[in-house]
């Protein structure tokens, strides 16, 4: 995550920056971020001082918190000399095709607060890489549209040969998991919320195969900008898993079948 995030999501540093931004004195710049994000969400800073000495914070300050030190991360990456030009470039592409700045600048603080606390990967790390493959592929989500997508849907079903309804099926899922509220970039709980769907629309018979067709799907829009290659490697492994502890979990269930089966064997007379 951004360094400034990850010093502020410790309440007392924040609470100071902002006590120390009130008094009218120097800043760093991380702190005059921050401070700046305060001033525009006044119920989130005086969640956040209110909080000030509590042994224990709500979970409803620890959001206006992350609320806070996600704008002010965004506001510091649009200033980065690598990453700033990708934002600006987001976020004229996205205004291009009818989005309101607001709903701009939400995308690009969205793939900031992703990259924070999206994956399991080492907190203290930014990844800057990852952040910017994101905010390249915001440029190709905002020319989205229905038909577009619909054309998908059609070209890649039609390259499952036999599997063409099984495919259009999981794509289709995936969809409407990702984008049933709008284009974005298709995350972890998206692939989550897509294999949970499909345990009760797909045979378990054929629930590996389904996987394998949500990774080739997530592989085509790859290669239609959606995804970039970082992002497709994540999302490929976390389906891989699911797949692997699907079968670890069914073998279980089948030991225990052949327990009980015994059991019963046994105490029959």
């Amino acid at each position: 995550m951004h360094s400034l995030i990850a010093r502020f999501l410790d309440l007392p540093k924040a609470v100071a920056a902002l006590e120390k931004a009130d008094q009218a004195v120097a800043l760093t710049p991380e702190e005059a971020a921050l401070a700046e994000s305060a001033k525009a969400h006044p119920l989130s800073k005086a969640a956040v001082l209110k909080a000030k000495g509590k042994a224990q914070v709500s979970p409803d300050s620890q959001q206006h918190l992350i609320l806070l030190t996600i704008e002010a991360a965004t506001a510091m990456i649009s200033l980065d000399e690598r990453l700033g030009p990708k934002v600006a470039a987001a976020n004229e592409a996205l205004r291009a095709e009818g989005a309101e700045d607001d709903e701009a600048h939400q995308l690009v603080a969205q793939a900031v607060l992703e990259e924070a606390f999206g994956y399991a990967e080492d907190p203290t790390n930014f990844d800057a890489d990852f952040l910017a493959e994101t905010l390249e592929t915001l440029i190709a989500i905002s020319k989205m549209s229905s038909d577009l997508v619909d054309e998908w849907l059609e070209k890649f079903s039609k390259l499952g040969g036999d599997q063409r309804s099984l495919r259009f099926r999981v794509a289709e899922t995936l969809v409407e998991a990702a984008w049933s509220e709008g284009p974005q970039p298709v995350s972890p709980e998206h692939v989550d919320d897509t294999l949970e769907a499909l345990t009760s629309t797909v045979a378990s018979s054929e629930y590996a195969k389904a996987g394998e067709a949500l990774i080739a799907f997530l592989a085509y829009l790859s290669t239609q900008k959606i995804i970039g290659p970082q992002r497709l490697e994540r999302l490929s492994h976390l389906v891989r898993s699911a797949l692997a502890s699907g079968v670890e979990l069914d073998a279980d269930l089948e030991e225990e079948e052949e327990g009980d089966e015994a059991d019963d064997e046994e105490q029959q007379p």
